[in-house]
């Protein structure tokens, strides 16, 4: 359920020692979404949030970002 909210980054998912909280196996499920927030918030370097975890965390809405097509006023390029 934690890769919903969170996904490794910087190495390959798979056991990794943690200071204060033992061995945890990235590559599994069964780690608690609040463990995985304690460590992202305490800056663990392996962990990063998506956006569904920074909307269901801290209730921060998903944003979508809008293009608008604009013309370019004394452009050079024609």
């Amino acid at each position: 359920m934690w890769k919903k909210y969170f996904r490794v980054v910087k190495l390959v998912p798979g056991q990794v020692v943690v200071p204060g909280y033992g061995t945890i196996d990235f590559s599994k499920d069964n780690i608690s979404v609040e463990v995985c927030q304690k460590l992202f918030e305490s800056d663990f370097p392996y962990l990063a949030i998506t956006e569904e975890g920074k909307n269901f965390l801290y209730g921060e809405p998903v944003k979508a970002t809008v293009f608008k097509k604009t013309k370019l006023k004394n452009s050079r390029l024609k």
